[in-house]
């Protein structure tokens, strides 16, 4: 027979998993109903709610309608476990973006010097391993910071040596490596490559058809603006989007970009990868993740 003490724990436990179910509930729901399928791959990043397991995240993204999702910190988790999310994924019928390759992305010695492209180049390999088991259709690249005692020109020769040299570990398997231009002035200052002028001379310039440009739509809202121009100036050379409005890098309709105007011009181009969405929710939580959810139903929206 159960004490009052035992009672009593059985009687919150009961209250702090009541939420958890109602979500659930909901989510059901939610996959019965079927939602039209997106225009465009969107996928949400994993940790929107950092509190729930990442198989249940999954499942909620695709509850949802999002056929695909990223996840910069894959790498951190050991094989074993990456293969209990490929399992999640195929049953769900998912497909994964981008996670973050080269651990030295934010020092200055990771591509501009030549010294940081041993660690490079071991970090391509491990994502090599990593998308055997995931499938994911492109990995990040981050160049470092700027580094001193070299010219800048020296700088972008040295990054396109070691994309080069990654392209040929990559070239025999399905994976696209997209190097990421940052701003600057908010997020990552003394970052080498800024502006999409620049990427796309390194780019072009390791003339590879599995490295590309990731343009992050918050990133160079913030260096240059100029967004669709900029999209279609540099078409060819780019290999994934990322999405955040500015200020604040939320969901769409947080800030001051037009995302339905964006997707609809991205769309056009007829673009079939995936669009990261990297950025996080203006409301925390649940409730937040079906603020952000509609927000994109939303942007996806727009007239032909």
């Amino acid at each position: 027979m159960m004490n009052l003490m035992q009672l009593n724990r059985r009687s919150l436990l009961s209250a702090a998993l009541a939420p958890v179910g109602a979500e659930l509930a909901r989510g059901m729901a939610s996959a019965q109903s079927k939602p039209r399928p997106f225009r465009l791959r969107y996928a949400p990043r994993i940790g929107l709610v950092p509190n729930l397991p990442i198989t249940r995240q999954l499942e909620l993204y695709a509850e949802a309608g999002f056929t695909a999702f990223e996840y910069n910190g894959l790498p951190s988790h050991p094989y074993s476990e990456i293969e209990t999310f490929r399992k999640k994924m195929d049953e769900l019928k998912l497909s994964m973006g981008v996670f973050v390759v080269n651990r030295g992305g934010w020092r200055p010695t990771a591509l501009p010097d030549r010294s940081g492209h041993r660690t490079f180049l071991e970090d391509v390999r491990k994502a090599v391993e990593i998308h055997k088991i995931i499938g994911n259709e492109a990995a990040t690249v981050t160049t470092g910071l700027a580094v001193p005692h070299l010219t800048f020109a020296q700088q972008t020769a040295n990054t396109v040596e070691a994309l080069k040299r990654a392209a040929e570990i990559v070239e025999k398997t399905k994976l696209m490596l997209v190097l990421e231009p940052l701003n600057h002035k908010v997020d990552h200052a003394g970052y080498f490559v800024v502006y999409s002028e620049h990427a796309g001379e390194i780019i072009g310039s390791v003339n590879h058809p599995q490295v590309k440009i990731l343009f992050d739509i918050y990133h160079q809202q913030i260096s240059e603006g100029n967004i669709i121009n900029h999209i279609h100036q540099y078409w060819d050379l780019i290999g994934y989007f990322q999405i955040g409005d500015v200020p604040g890098r939320k969901e769409p309709f947080t800030g001051e970009l037009n995302y339905q105007n964006i997707f609809k011009a991205i769309h056009a181009k007829g673009y079939k990868g995936i669009l990261g969405g990297e950025h996080g929710l203006s409301v925390p939580g649940l409730e937040g993740l079906k603020k952000c959810f509609e927000a994109y139903r939303k942007a996806d929206s727009w007239e032909a």
